[in-house]
């Protein structure tokens, strides 16, 4: 793309004639009148970036020019060394994009060589350095504005709509004016997740379990970029697979071979009140269902994820009905480990502890310490695996200036997951 531009930046210089230039001689004027010069090579340049506190950056540009042209003397065969440095404004538009906006654009030319009149015609070589100082910046400038596209391009995909699997999607917003400070750039996002039917599952500003944005750790000497990811960015996430149903799963009989069979004679050997009220082995269904929005935990070098689930106890009758025996409510404190592939962010879990009650019976009141271990199993080869694929999907990274944060190392510090690439 760049290259492009740079041709079409060659071609508006085909025909441009030199301009004229007040209180030259009348010589002068008679020969840049006659003079036509064309832009035959330009370099790729090389760019370098420094930035300005509070304004935005310093863009310099280096790069070799050819050209040649005709005068009344002949042809003209000239190379010319050209540094291009512009102060560059970062400012938002009216529909909430940065960019980078031109203020100033200045070039200072080096190492003239012309061939063929090189030491013949001084007067010439010293007019044609005038000419090329007023035309060159005209014609190179605009390769600037060909940078900052680019620029601005990859800073526009910063506000973008990213699916978020099958269920949602993920709404990344510049939320004001980027900071800028000599050390680093600094943009706040807003981030809101959406249902994929519609309807949003966000923490607005000033809703109670909001947890205010910490301030970002300093930055290691090895990293040039570096993501925080608030709690409430990652619970937003995490409500919208529960309220999907997506941490749900049913469990029946022989689904699994590693747990014992699901039987009420398994659970006879626990509770007695089952096996005096079924003396023929029949099959069981269990139902583990999230009815309310786990909480996220971030603390130094630890995450968890705290959710309640319901284990639901069914009966299968031989005439496709359900009988429910019992609802057990399992309090779980689940670890949660955290990685980075293809920019998306990876959550995996395993069990921390659990706490079991009983929510309701048809059986009579039972000891449910008894059913621990039991539970425990499910947990570990069915329940887990199960939130583990859901999570293992990724959640979608801000595109930001082409930074691909894979593999980045990553710090679990209060309140906050800290991506440094």
């Amino acid at each position: 793309m760049l290259t492009e531009n740079i041709q079409n930046c060659h071609r508006l210089a085909d025909t441009r004639q030199c301009p004229p230039r007040r209180n030259q001689g009348r010589a002068t004027r008679q020969w840049r009148s006659r003079c036509r010069l064309r832009i035959v090579e330009l370099t790729l340049p090389k760019v370098s970036v420094r930035l300005l506190p509070g304004i935005g950056v310093r863009l310099d540009l280096y790069t070799r020019v050819a050209i040649n042209g005709k005068s009344l003397l002949g042809l003209l065969d000239i190379a010319v060394e050209v540094n291009i440095t512009s102060k560059v404004r970062l400012t938002m538009d009216g529909t909430g994009y940065p960019r980078l906006v031109i203020e100033s654009c200045d070039t200072l030319l080096d190492g003239i060589k012309i061939r063929l009149l090189r030491g013949l015609l001084p007067i010439v070589d010293n007019l044609l350095a005038r000419v090329l100082n007023r035309l060159l910046p005209e014609l190179l400038c605009p390769v600037v504005d060909v940078v900052l596209g680019l620029v601005n391009d990859e800073l526009g995909l910063v506000n973008s709509l990213v699916p978020l699997g099958v269920l949602g999607s993920i709404q990344y917003t510049v939320s004001s004016l980027p900071l800028v400070t000599g050390q680093f750039l600094e943009v706040d996002l807003n981030t809101v997740v959406g249902r994929v039917a519609g309807g949003l599952v966000d923490y607005p500003l000033g809703k109670p379990e909001a947890v205010p944005m910490p301030p970002m750790p300093q930055m290691a000497d090895t990293a040039s970029s570096q993501l925080g990811l608030s709690i409430n960015f990652l619970g937003s996430v995490i409500s919208l697979l529960q309220k999907q149903g997506a941490l749900d799963i049913e469990i029946t009989d022989g689904m699994f071979p590693e747990l014992p069979p699901l039987t009420t004679s398994t659970l006879g050997a626990l509770v007695p009140a089952v096996y005096q009220k079924f003396s023929e082995p029949q099959p069981l269904v269990l139902k583990v269902a999230v009815p309310e929005t786990p909480r996220v935990t971030l603390k130094k070098n630890q995450g968890w994820i705290q959710l309640t689930a319901t284990t639901e106890v069914l009966v299968s009758q031989p005439n496709d009905a359900h009988q429910t025996l019992c609802v057990l409510n399992i309090d779980a404190a689940l670890l949660a480990h955290f990685s980075v592939e293809d920019n998306k962010l990876k959550i995996s879990v395993s069990l921390d502890k659990t706490h079991l009650s009983l929510a309701s019976s048809s059986i009579g009141k039972f000891d449910v310490s008894l059913w621990e271990s039991l539970v425990g199993k499910i947990f570990d080869v069915a329940f887990l695996p199960a939130v583990n694929s859901v999570l293992g999907g990724g959640i979608p990274l801000p595109r930001l200036m082409n930074i691909d944060f894979s593999n980045a190392d990553i710090d679990v510090i209060e309140d906050l997951l800290v991506l440094s690439a």
